[in-house]
């Protein structure tokens, strides 16, 4: 039996496919992280304009 290298040129499409998988996956993360970012500054935005109201009257 012929030792296989151990390193090829070329990564097998294992190895793509689950660096692939790795990538997608942070970049939803990502995604999902600005969304819920983008939400708490609506929040805080608004409850920032709450207050001026509430101070105003």
């Amino acid at each position: 039996m012929a030792k296989t290298p151990t390193k090829t040129a070329e990564p097998s499409r294992l190895t793509q496919s689950r660096v692939a998988n790795m990538t997608a996956g942070r970049a939803k993360k990502q995604a999902k992280k600005e969304k819920l970012k983008a939400a708490l500054q609506a929040r805080a935005a608004h409850a920032r304009a709450a207050r001026k109201a509430i101070q105003a009257t």
